[in-house]
């Protein structure tokens, strides 16, 4: 589900959100257990992943929803808008990416104690590929190659509409 506007990353340079749903669909369409959502870019402004969850609980009341996030996310979490209730509406579960330190990560949670212990308890570490988003657009900024970074289908929609150079 791409963001119509991320709240922390209003500072970057972004491709358009039509743009990142047509790559996202792109990137999961021979995958039959994923699914892509239009829901924030409908919505537009910026997008709160509070204000998503009470609307996909809403639609779905009797669902048991789980938030993935990048375990590089939880040192800003505690910034997010109203997030201690966000806890409470769905379950967060961290994603240990390659490069990432988790005991390093864990001192910098700005939480209450409840509440970084059940994040640290639910952390899931994930096979090891060192691929970002922000590698990527740093990548095509500078004339690098992105193969075998995105699927091809992807690296030729972002060559074709000219996209993060």
């Amino acid at each position: 589900m791409p963001a119509a506007i991320p709240p922390h990353k209003q500072e970057k340079t972004l491709a358009d959100g039509r743009h990142r749903l047509e790559m996202l669909q792109l990137a999961t369409e021979g995958n039959l257990s994923f699914e892509v959502s239009e829901l924030e870019l409908q919505r537009g402004g910026v997008s709160y992943t509070f204000d998503t969850i009470t609307q996909v609980q809403a639609e779905h009341p009797a669902a048991e929803l789980f938030f993935i996030v990048g375990l590089d996310s939880l040192t800003i979490l505690h910034s997010w808008r109203n997030v201690e209730q966000l806890f409470e509406l769905c379950t967060v579960v961290p994603f240990a990416r390659g490069g990432e330190d988790p005991a390093r990560v864990a001192e910098q949670i700005q939480l209450s104690k409840p509440w970084k212990d059940k994040l640290l308890e639910r952390m899931i570490r994930i096979h090891e590929i060192e691929i970002s988003a922000s590698e990527i657009r740093m990548r095509l900024a500078e004339g690098l190659s992105i193969r075998y970074l995105v699927p091809p289908e992807v690296e030729m929609y972002i060559a074709e509409h000219g996209l993060y150079v």
